[in-house]
């Protein structure tokens, strides 16, 4: 996994950790400064014995937006929206791939897939591959390539199944 991914990750695991707690933190010392700060709320219910309820008010407020007279958008949905826009990212490319060079003529080429795809992706790996190829191929300024090895699967992580193809080639210039 290379060290941006790793930083991807570990960045969108702490967005995930910090959002509920977002509006959580009051340094109440007891029971009644928690029901002073409406951190909490207490009823009494018909035998007498009082009940408390945390938190008293939501999180996220009740508010919204209106785009329209009749239609409006509430910041519910809104953050819900913009938190999927965060993982699925549809503008950003469905592979990032990783080339090198091993020696003069022979390069590695490792693809990793995004790993929630909003448009399947199934089958497409070699014809990124031999993409990734033909761009050396070009900007080093040979006439062909051969594939040497190739392989493409599925690795599962904790978060889910991630697709992958890598492989070795050799440039000539005949």
């Amino acid at each position: 996994m290379s060290e941006r991914t790793v930083a991807a990750v570990l960045w969108r695991l702490t967005f995930i950790a910090v959002l509920p707690l977002g509006g959580c933190y009051h340094t109440a010392r007891n029971v009644s400064d928690a029901l002073d700060a409406n951190l909490i709320s207490r009823s009494i219910d018909s035998s007498g014995e009082a009940r408390y309820a945390v938190p008293a008010t939501p999180i996220v407020p009740n508010a919204s937006l209106k785009l329209t007279p009749n239609v409006s958008l509430s910041l519910e949905n809104m953050l819900i929206g913009a938190a999927i826009y965060y993982f699925v990212d549809p503008l950003s490319p469905n592979w990032e791939g990783e080339m090198r060079r091993l020696a003069g003529d022979t390069y590695s080429i490792a693809l990793r897939s995004k790993r929630f795809r909003s448009t399947g992706g199934d089958g497409e790996a070699g014809r990124v591959f031999k993409r990734n190829a033909e761009q050396i191929m070009r900007e080093s300024g040979y006439a062909r390539y051969d594939i040497l090895s190739y392989s493409e699967g599925i690795e599962s992580d904790t978060l889910g199944a991630v697709r992958f193809a890598e492989g070795m080639i050799r440039i000539s210039r005949k």
